[in-house]
């Protein structure tokens, strides 16, 4: 059966809704809100993913937290929250794609920062648009035994900001589903240089599939 990232209040709220609506004989709005539903459930679909990670194979290997397409890669990034010398990664996620967010690999949650800010289109690149990334978006950062990782998510104008199920503090296995990202948008990943990447521009990438880089000397 196909699962959804709709809340369970949601659903209940409409099942409450077409059942009124059916006693009440109004049909025609019935099955109007029927289609928008089965719409939503659709677009919001869940993939049922049952990743095992064997963490002797998959040692200093990057995932792609999303699915989308590769837009930018940029060297030598500063952040004020992951650090400098980084690797900037930004990946176009649409909105017709499984929006679920996926660790890239085992980590714990260092810090939530929920700052959000403007929006922009998806298609355009963040360097033109942000500037600098600090203080705007949402943004979180990872730790991997010491090593700073982050992932920054910015909403499109024509989607909704990401919903995670995650706080400071939580650890959580590499390819483990921490949220989903309404109709999509732009997410930006940040690596240390140690990092060699295996993707370039316009690839598209499949979350919890595609390898994104493997620490250098291991590929």
């Amino acid at each position: 059966m196909l699962k959804s990232y709709l809340p369970a209040k949601f659903n209940t709220f409409a099942a409450t809704l077409f059942i009124l609506l059916w006693l009440f004989s109004f049909y025609k709005t019935l099955i109007i809100l029927i289609g928008v539903y089965i719409l939503l459930y659709v677009v919001l679909r869940k993939s049922r993913n049952d990743f095992r990670d064997d963490p002797v194979t998959t040692r200093g290997v990057i995932f792609s937290p999303a699915n989308g397409k590769i837009l930018h890669i940029e060297h030598n990034v500063s952040h004020g929250l992951y650090g400098d010398q980084l690797i900037e990664i930004q990946i176009m996620v649409s909105w017709w794609k499984e929006m679920g967010v996926f660790l890239p690999l085992s980590c714990e949650i260092k810090n939530l920062l929920v700052l959000k800010g403007r929006s922009f289109l998806r298609t355009r690149k963040a360097l033109y648009e942000l500037g600098s990334a600090e203080g705007k978006g949402v943004a979180l950062a990872l730790d991997n035994r010491g090593e700073n990782l982050g992932l920054s998510f910015y909403k499109c104008k024509l989607g909704l900001w990401p919903e995670l199920m995650v706080m400071p503090g939580d650890r959580g296995g590499r390819r483990v589903n921490i949220g989903f990202f309404p109709f999509g948008g732009t997410v930006m990943l940040y690596l240390p240089q140690k990092y060699e990447i295996l993707v370039k521009t316009n690839d598209e990438v499949t979350a919890g599939e595609t390898i994104m880089a493997v620490v250098q000397g291991n590929a």
